[in-house]
């Protein structure tokens, strides 16, 4: 059931409640009432208030006091004089006061049953709206989840089917001596990087991969994400300019957000 149909139907209760629809929209309320709990809850509170507001007012005697003030004032109207000849055959009728009361109560009552209704059924249609928000923005937030895994998925093929792959084994000491984690490094393609039972990096650090080629600096590659069960996964790029000859590489513990050059210990690491 879709938000959009939801919020049309709701639309409609009211009407439908006062039986003011066309007959195949009254069916097209009626046939999403069986579906939509939501809606049909909506519609039997509606009901409910509008079928009460006729019990819900008392019919109500004139007090004595206006009952005088209504005779005095009639008592003060000219009156027509008295008829001394009648006409044989024509009988002639009493005029009677005709009382005309206003259901004053009934309708300030049903102003506020329309009004409490109304102002439901905006609210239920403002939080629909607003769950159509959410619900667009997590879409678009998952859209963005999907092109990047789809891109890294791709990336990560091209380095494993690369034809100068080599795999490098990334191994640790003290905490991290059983994490079983591995580099995969193309120097055309990129490179990727695999953990598992790695411990959590030390408090406010996190792990940063280097490629260090032979006899040069230290070239930032990225964030080790950190996922459950201690895994970890990086997939990039080649450095710009390209690496060549032996090559090593490293994981660190650096500052949130990480650095330019590794400043914390060397967690893991393996050269070629």
């Amino acid at each position: 059931m879709t938000t959009d149909r939801r919020l049309d139907i709701a639309d409609k209760l009211e009407a439908y409640a006062l039986s003011q629809l066309p007959p195949h929209e009254s069916r097209e309320v009626e046939d999403h009432l069986r579906q939509c709990a939501i809606c049909a809850q909506e519609a039997r509170e509606l009901a409910a208030v509008l079928s009460g507001i006729g019990e819900s007012v008392p019919s109500v005697a004139p007090s004595a006091a206006l009952r005088q003030r209504v005779l005095a004032s009639v008592a003060g109207e000219e009156q027509e004089p008295a008829r001394h000849e009648r006409q044989v055959g024509v009988v002639e009728q009493p005029k009677r006061l005709v009382w005309n009361w206003v259901p004053l109560a009934a309708a300030a009552v049903l102003l506020v049953a329309v009004g409490a209704v109304a102002l439901r059924i905006d609210q239920a249609r403002r939080q629909l709206a607003d769950e159509v928000t959410q619900t667009r923005a997590i879409n678009d937030e998952l859209m963005k989840r999907v092109q990047l895994y789809t891109g890294q998925t791709d990336l990560a093929l091209s380095i494993l089917t690369a034809g100068d792959m080599r795999e490098i084994p990334l191994t640790g000491k003290e905490a991290t001596a059983v994490a079983a984690a591995r580099a995969y490094w193309s120097p055309a393609r990129g490179l990727l990087v695999v953990a598992d039972r790695l411990p959590a990096a030390p408090a406010g650090r996190i792990y940063q991969v280097w490629v260090i080629p032979d006899k040069q600096k230290p070239v930032s590659a990225g964030l080790l994400g950190d996922q459950p069960g201690g895994r970890g996964m990086l997939i990039v790029t080649p450095p710009r300019g390209g690496v060549e000859g032996n090559v090593t590489i490293a994981v660190s513990d650096e500052p949130p957000g990480g650095l330019p050059a590794p400043s914390g210990s060397i967690h893991l690491a393996g050269t070629i």
